[in-house]
């Protein structure tokens, strides 16, 4: 049996919900241990990011945490991103989507809930994300429905 399986297989027979348990003495996690599992966060983290055309779309930048490869970080985390319009639009906050993993599970509503996003951008302090490889993706669109994406790649150790 493959190691997430057994993962699984244990969460279902401890009754362990796709949701993280909030308890007084328990992290907030921002992605849990089980879903980086049921997820897919490590599926094609080694595969190269999906380009587009930035010539007429807003910008999406990571600002937190550097961008440097093989590089490890201790979690919790912090993310910072800024969002940058072309002259002729605005950003749209309310569309903002960040996706977890190859299969793209929203956790835009979790975000939400520890930070302030705005169309400048957001900071997230204290990312409690476990260990392992994780992807994801944000997108942005602005008032002329152009939409930017940005993938973010971190290993946590």
């Amino acid at each position: 049996m493959k190691p997430h399986a057994v993962l699984l297989a244990l969460a279902a027979t401890l009754g362990v919900s796709g949701a993280p348990a909030q308890t007084a003495a328990s992290p907030s996690w921002l992605i849990a241990p089980d879903e980086a599992v049921q997820y897919q966060g490590e599926a094609g983290f080694l595969a190269p990011p999906s380009l587009r055309p930035r010539a007429a779309m807003p910008q999406i930048e990571v600002l937190q945490p550097d961008l440097v490869p093989d590089l490890k970080l201790k979690s919790p985390l912090s993310i910072a991103v800024a969002f940058k319009p072309q002259a002729d639009a605005r950003i749209e906050v309310g569309t903002l989507k960040v996706l977890y993993g190859a299969l793209k599970f929203d956790i835009t509503s979790r975000l939400a809930q520890y930070t302030q996003i705005s169309a400048a951008g957001f900071k997230l302090d204290n990312a409690n994300i476990p260990k392992g490889r994780h992807r994801l993706t944000l997108q942005i669109q602005d008032d002329k429905q152009r939409v930017a994406e940005r993938e973010l790649r971190i290993e946590v150790e």
